[in-house]
């Protein structure tokens, strides 16, 4: 039989694992809608550079197929007289998991042009995303206002008053 002072303590450590498990919910839930609302500031600030950081990942996606046709992966292997068929020539035996045989098995539609559709759109959103960072808040923005000097975080609008910019 369980003794009532077990009961009550295990009845006290719920209900302190359940408003510890509300308050923990609570912070995480304020914190995404702050994410949220940082984020739409963001794109309505910078609408040019977040749509290429957006695009460039899914142009990268359609492109990497065309890609491997131009440089000889092929849907019928490596295409003879390429880049690749050169670059094969030079390996020798192509080793069962190697890059080379990855990029095959794309260019024929194998399993690995997800891999490599999935590296190409990271690369590009790595990329896009990069350039935001580090073109986005020099000089002139996108809607020609002027930093402030010594200020990295406020830009002066149209009509002279400050309007805070989320940090990248």
């Amino acid at each position: 039989m369980v003794s009532p002072n077990a009961l009550t303590n295990a009845t006290l450590n719920l209900a302190r694992l359940s408003t510890g498990a509300k308050s923990w919910a609570i912070a995480s839930s304020q914190s995404a809608s702050r994410a949220a609302t940082g984020a739409k500031d963001w794109v309505v600030e910078n609408p040019k550079t977040a749509t290429g950081v957006v695009v460039a990942p899914a142009v990268a996606v359609v492109a990497a197929p065309v890609a491997l046709v131009a440089v000889g992966f092929t849907a019928g292997g490596v295409g003879a007289g390429s880049l690749a068929a050169t670059v094969q020539a030079g390996i020798g035996n192509v080793a069962a998991g190697s890059i080379f045989a990855g990029l095959t098995s794309a260019g024929m539609g194998g399993a690995a042009l997800g891999v490599v559709q999935g590296v190409a759109g990271g690369a590009a959103a790595v990329v896009a995303g990069g350039s935001a960072y580090a073109f986005g808040g020099k000089g002139k923005g996108e809607r020609g206002e002027e930093k402030r000097e010594g200020s990295e975080n406020e830009t002066t609008d149209e009509k002279g008053g400050d309007r805070p910019q989320p940090k990248l």
